[in-house]
């Protein structure tokens, strides 16, 4: 091959990155005008020229224009039978992640004898920092905190001195920046420093219904009050400060979805698209902090949801995918391409519900399964699971306890 072949083989290919590029964003006919008529950069010039090599207006006009062709029908070609999505990929920094111990094994189900909280209807969230889940549940008009280590699969009652009053519905989330766990509850927003075993009141809000951690602004995002029709807001818990959000296109909060929730439910920050994902029936909405935009998906959520309980919501990193789980499936969004994918449960007909914690230690789903055994004898199961899902592979991290059925999956 010649130093000439190899350059119009260099060129050929450039040309049609470059029509690829403005064909979306000029009339066909229009760009090959311009380009027919354009003026050389030099008086007299009437030639491309680029590292010595000379090639006539003729051969070049017509190398674009047949360039330019291809990538149009590409283009049809694909916005034809696939979604088509501009949203940009961000991976943003997330913090510090703990590694398990050399001599740990994950994958190995904990202490079967172990004690375990009483009340599996937890507020749930991962501590990046410490390598550790941290729970609250309801025990009277209080709560106990709780943390599940994920590289020896056993649970820890944490005992600290003070802890928040109970809380009808609740979620927690965790704060990279302040290295604490959130909960608002009663109107109270407080914060769990696991290495210090303190819960501390922060701050006053009315309690909150939804809610996600955006990683790049390092703030908290919330909406206040059981009302769905309440604007969002972000919270800062290292200076006590709320902003609202000014929203544009927000979904109709006036219809209700499937089971009688608002028309978009639990939040999640995706990471692939940097939006936060709204989920609700069968509607998905993202949400564009940066701009303060709502766009609704034109892909149908796919059913999990049976009874009038909340749905649970979880980012996969690892995956790149926004999980939901209720009482009948998971289902993963991928924001990237638009498009959903479901995951049945192991015994689907006991499952009443589900809470999802994404690992990013193990970089999989912890999974604790809302279920009674046979719906007749009153025993909650209390097992712990993980779900991969790239592979699709269900691990039993902790069995469920003595005299109570396993339901472990097949």
């Amino acid at each position: 091959m010649t130093e000439r072949d190899a350059f119009e083989i260099r060129f050929g290919a450039a040309v049609h990155g470059y029509a690829g590029r403005v064909s979306s964003e000029l009339d066909p006919v229009e760009f090959a005008h311009r380009i027919a008529t354009s003026e050389p950069r030099r008086r007299g010039h009437a030639a491309l020229t680029w590292r010595g090599f000379t090639i006539p207006r003729r051969n070049w006009v017509l190398l674009l224009l047949a360039t330019l062709l291809t990538a149009l029908i590409a283009g049809m070609l694909v916005v034809g039978s696939q979604p088509v999505r501009k949203l940009p990929a961000v991976v943003p920094p997330v913090g510090q992640v703990f590694a398990c111990p050399s001599e740990s094994r994950p994958d190995e189900p904990g202490p079967v004898d172990q004690t375990r909280p009483r009340d599996r209807r937890s507020a749930m969230a991962f501590d990046r920092r410490a390598g550790r889940l941290v729970a609250v549940t309801n025990v009277g008009d209080g709560v106990e905190t709780w943390t599940f280590d994920v590289c020896t699969n056993t649970w820890t009652q944490m005992h600290p001195d003070r802890e928040p009053s109970g809380f009808e519905w609740a979620r927690l989330v965790y704060d990279v920046d302040s290295d604490a766990t959130l909960l608002f509850s009663s109107g109270k927003v407080w914060a769990y420093d696991l290495h210090a075993n303190t819960w501390t009141e922060t701050g006053v809000a009315a309690d909150a219904w939804l809610w996600a951690y955006d990683p790049l602004s390092g703030l908290v995002v919330v909406q206040g009050g059981f009302d769905p029709s309440a604007p969002l807001s972000t919270y800062d818990v290292e200076t006590d400060t709320w902003t609202p959000i000014h929203e544009a296109g927000a979904p109709d909060t006036g219809t209700v979805s499937e089971g009688g929730w608002p028309v978009y439910g639990p939040l999640a920050y995706d990471a692939s698209v940097d939006r936060i994902v709204a989920v609700g029936g069968a509607e998905a909405w993202l949400f564009d902090l940066r701009t303060g935009k709502w766009s609704r998906s034109d892909a149908v959520a796919p059913h999990v949801l049976d009874w009038l309980t909340f749905p649970t919501i979880a980012y996969d990193e690892a995956a790149k995918r926004t999980v939901v789980g209720g009482n009948v499936r998971l289902a993963a969004y991928d924001a990237t391409a638009d498009r959903w994918q479901t995951v049945e449960f192991p015994d689907p007909d006991l499952w009443h519900g589900v809470s999802l914690v994404y690992d990013p230690v193990n970089e999989r789903l912890v999974v604790f399964p809302d279920y009674w055994a046979e719906w007749t004898d009153g025993t909650l199961v209390d097992d712990v699971l993980a779900f991969d899902l790239a592979t699709h592979e269900w691990t039993v991290l902790l069995e469920p306890a003595k005299g109570s059925p396993a339901l472990a999956p097949k």
